[in-house]
């Protein structure tokens, strides 16, 4: 999962990086809020669910992934019809949006830059772990073993990612205009509560699905076992500590922006406050404008 959460646009932005930023964020939400809109027709509608992207974007996408290796294809018949359907449709949502999934998530990599030459207020180094560890999920699992792209799990990624992503860019995008929303606020710093343990339990069952089951254990016996293997084997047992460090500290800061009730008192307070800021504010100019305008005609 993504926990960019302390990205932040510089005090002492210009307007050209603003609206760069702006731009970005903006394409990315929209990308990520297409990607989720067919998560949602594609559990609804089945095979029935209208196409989301063009046929091109998918062939363009496929020129440049890796060529895939084959495994078995699931089977739900053991499960009741509701729960088999669900599953079915969850296993086909790489078929459906899959080239979007791998557009927007590689495009974050511009998120590595931000941070590097300093547009935005984030440790480059965390950022990109951040970023590394979602594009090889991509690139080194989903989108090189059928077994994992045809796996429910990657459809409860879709979900995990695409719901975190839609709160996280417009909340960005309000940082920059500094223009506070208690929907963007509250939303950010609460999807997490599900979505973050969801998407860590997603990418780990992906993982799994994707290494040998056949084999001894790569310290026992490491035919089989390719390298690729072993990396992924070692980065399973990080994900628990992780979830662990990155969970308190993404608690911790909600506890700091919206407080420790659920509905985020706090946090609406310091909205309301600086929405009452900009409204003095505005008030203010729109009185000394209006007085200026009445005395002009009385000099002359």
């Amino acid at each position: 999962m993504n926990t960019t959460a302390a990205s932040k646009p510089k005090k002492h932005t210009s307007p050209l990086t603003t609206f760069y930023l702006c731009v970005y964020n903006l394409l990315q939400f929209v990308g990520w809020l297409r990607i989720f809109i067919g998560f949602c027709l594609q559990m609804i509608q089945g095979e029935h669910a209208r196409r989301i992207m063009y046929v091109s974007v998918g062939k363009f996408v496929d020129e440049y992934t890796p060529d895939m290796i084959h495994g078995a294809a699931p089977s739900f018949s053991q499960y009741n019809p509701i729960v088999a359907e669900a599953l079915t449709r969850l296993s086909r949502m790489h078929g459906y949006l899959g080239p979007l999934v791998v557009i927007f998530q590689t495009l974050a990599v511009f998120e590595v830059f931000h941070a590097l030459f300093g547009l935005v207020q984030a440790n480059p180094i965390m950022v990109a772990l951040q970023v590394a560890s979602r594009i090889a999920i991509i690139w080194g699992v989903v989108e090189k073993y059928t077994v994992a792209a045809s796996s429910p799990w990657y459809g409860v990624l879709v979900f995990a990612w695409s719901l975190s992503e839609i709160t996280r860019y417009p909340f960005y995008v309000n940082q920059l205009l500094n223009s506070p929303s208690f929907m963007a606020l509250w939303s950010r710093y609460s999807f997490f509560i599900v979505l973050y343990p969801l998407g860590v339990l997603s990418e780990m069952s992906l993982i799994w699905l994707t290494l040998p089951k056949t084999n001894e254990w790569p310290w026992i016996n490491q035919t089989g076992w390719t390298q690729r293997d072993m990396i992924f084997l070692g980065a399973l047992p990080i994900y628990v500590p992780g979830l662990f460090i990155l969970y308190s500290h993404l608690w911790a800061a909600r506890v700091k922006v919206l407080g420790s009730d659920f509905a985020g008192s706090k946090g609406r307070a310091m909205v309301d406050k600086k929405r009452d800021e900009y409204l003095s504010r505005f008030r203010k100019i729109t009185e000394k404008t209006a007085a200026r305008s009445q005395t002009v005609p009385a000099a002359q």
